[in-house]
């Protein structure tokens, strides 16, 4: 009973962490706040997951774990690399609808360079990365790819995909001015991941007969 109690609230402790993160970044973000979300005082949140440095780095482990996980699992067994491909941004996509809290801290740990971004965190960057740079080798290994930096594919899908994400509300605000322009602004993040990568395998498309994968099974909430 013990060992399942601790199990939640570590869990409570690190959702709350997470939110308040997010939103407040890791300078702005209290302690306090964290235990008062979480419904524990500081002294439990201490003897759960550790102090400010440690939630941050337990959140962010947590977070990309999910992450590499989840792209990991988007690509197994495609062998079509456009196929991979869209199915690795639709699983980026999803993962921001879910977890909206992740876009925002990346955003934020890439403004700020990974000020606080502790090493032991790299090696789940190294299992993301490894995704991509996996599914590049094996299409051009196929002769399907033209060469591409790993990187540049990579940051395209991810850096656009967050941008949209956190534009939501600015894109809400300027629908009203361009009612008369018939623009859709209000598209799905789905969506975008569609385009994204289409847009990045017509790029990297080998010869004139390369089919470009345009659709994967949709599971946002």
């Amino acid at each position: 009973m013990d060992e399942v109690t601790t199990v939640t609230v570590s869990e409570r402790i690190l959702e709350a962490a997470t939110e308040e993160f997010g939103r407040e970044g890791y300078a702005g973000a209290k302690v306090d706040a964290i235990a008062r979300r979480a419904g524990v005082n500081k002294a439990g949140l201490y003897y759960h997951v550790g102090n400010k440095e440690q939630l941050y780095e337990a959140v962010l482990r947590r977070l990309f774990d999910q992450v590499a996980g989840t792209l990991e699992n988007a690509v197994a067994g495609r062998e079509d690399p456009f196929a991979a491909l869209t199915a690795l941004a639709a699983a980026l996509a999803s993962l921001f609808t879910r977890l909206p809290m992740l876009p925002r801290i990346m955003a934020m740990e890439m403004a700020s360079g990974g000020a606080n971004m502790p090493e032991a965190v790299l090696g789940e960057f190294r299992r993301i990365f490894g995704v991509t740079r996996e599914l590049l080798a094996r299409g051009q290994a196929d002769g399907a790819l033209r060469p591409a930096e790993p990187i540049f594919v990579h940051l395209a899908l991810v850096g656009s995909l967050i941008v949209y994400s956190l534009s939501e509300p600015l894109r809400q605000r300027f629908a009203r001015a361009v009612e008369d322009m018939g623009l859709r602004l209000d598209l799905p993040l789905t969506d975008m991941a569609i385009f994204l990568a289409g847009l990045v395998g017509r790029g990297l498309a080998q010869g004139p007969d390369a089919v470009v994968a345009k659709e994967v099974p949709r599971d946002d909430p």
